[in-house]
């Protein structure tokens, strides 16, 4: 997980304005909404996430039936929260991990005291990486946020253990190795200079 820097689009904030609740069951339902909802999503993964899962980091490919956008503060907890930008990401629609996990897992509202928000907290300041591919919690948050997203899962680690075996054998920038290895910008950041002084 990485930080995300958030950029409401003014073409969001014009189609909010034009809600209309209660008419609908819920925003997303709204003509406006609706309309701009796979602009959305691919605007949001390709200019805020650099194609990856807001959680795991996998790669997405613009397919809007390989992610959804999740809000980050489930809608049936937190409604008033269901337009709010800053609470939007794109998720991979893996099941048993990510966004998927954490709406079937979270039941109450003051849990998600306990998940690291990638829009207003830096992920680095509760997870580390080690060479194997393990995600390391540095305190109880960024256990509890490990645990609900499954970022320990069992093909995550595996994928990111390979990245590391093949970081030993190359000497490029990180930019350059984005290129190769598009997955996993926090386990590289964090492993390739640990790599370097081997």
């Amino acid at each position: 997980m990485r930080q995300i820097n958030k950029k409401e689009p003014a073409y969001f904030i014009k189609a909010k304005s034009k809600v209309k609740l209660p008419k609908v069951k819920y925003a997303w339902e709204d003509e406006n909404i609706s309309a701009i909802r796979e602009t959305l999503r691919a605007d949001m993964l390709l200019d805020e996430q650099s194609l990856l899962c807001a959680y795991c980091e996998k790669e997405i490919d613009e397919n809007a039936n390989n992610s959804n956008i999740d809000y980050f503060k489930t809608r049936n907890l937190f409604p008033e929260e269901t337009l709010n930008y800053d609470n939007l990401f794109v998720s991979c629609n893996t099941f048993g991990r990510c966004s998927h996990l954490k709406d079937n897992t979270i039941k109450h509202k003051n849990e998600y005291e306990n998940i690291v928000n990638p829009a207003i907290e830096n992920p680095k300041d509760f997870f580390d990486y080690l060479p194997t591919g393990e995600i390391i919690a540095k305190n109880e948050k960024g256990q509890f946020t490990i645990d609900v997203f499954n970022l320990q899962d069992k093909s995550l680690v595996e994928c990111r253990e390979q990245i590391a075996k093949a970081l030993l054998c190359i000497d490029l920038s990180v930019e350059q190795i984005y290129a190769v290895f598009p997955d996993y910008h926090s386990f590289i950041e964090t492993v390739y200079p640990k790599l370097k002084e081997l």
